[in-house]
């Protein structure tokens, strides 16, 4: 077990070393966290988005607005639902939801555009006999797609925001 505890220092030192840094840890004034907890999420539109948009207030606010406001982040949904497998008699029996994220991040006292990103997620499901199964397994697949634009755009803004603060 020796070795194990003298790898793990090695590894840490060759990491320090190199100039890593963790992307969410404080630099100067406020960290990455409070800086993406300050940003207000503005409306987007339809059940998607707002179903990005909640899951965008779990990722960057886990814990509330942190002091004063000073970015809103504006977020435009397009998505769409392609066919994957078609049978022979020319039935599908496989769908993908593709949801595509655009998004600026602007400072509010000035209007600003300080970073722009584009964030894309897709997410399959079966299409299968019952049609109450099919838009559930559809509604399910587009939970996960809007999950994983969240958690991109968070490391996105995250990346960001900690190279505007180096």
């Amino acid at each position: 077990m020796w070795w194990f505890r003298r790898a793990l220092v090695l590894v840490a030192l060759a990491a320090a070393g190199c100039g890593f840094q963790p992307l969410y840890g404080q630099r100067g004034g406020q960290s990455v966290g409070d800086q993406m907890a300050a940003t207000r999420i503005g409306v987007i539109e339809d059940r998607t988005g707002q179903q990005l948009r909640n899951a965008l207030l779990a990722e960057l606010q886990p814990n509330g607005l942190v002091g004063t406001t000073r970015y809103t982040l504006e977020v435009k949904l397009t998505e769409s639902v392609s066919q994957l497998a078609v049978a022979k008699d020319e039935t599908t029996s496989r769908a993908s939801v593709e949801i595509r994220a655009g998004y600026a991040l602007k400072r509010i006292e000035d209007g600003r555009v300080l970073f722009e990103g584009v964030s894309r997620a897709a997410s399959s499901y079966n299409i299968v006999t019952s049609n109450f199964a099919t838009v559930a397994a559809e509604a399910d697949a587009r939970r996960r797609a809007v999950r994983v634009l969240g958690e991109d755009m968070k490391v996105q803004l995250g990346a960001f925001f900690n190279r505007a603060g180096s």
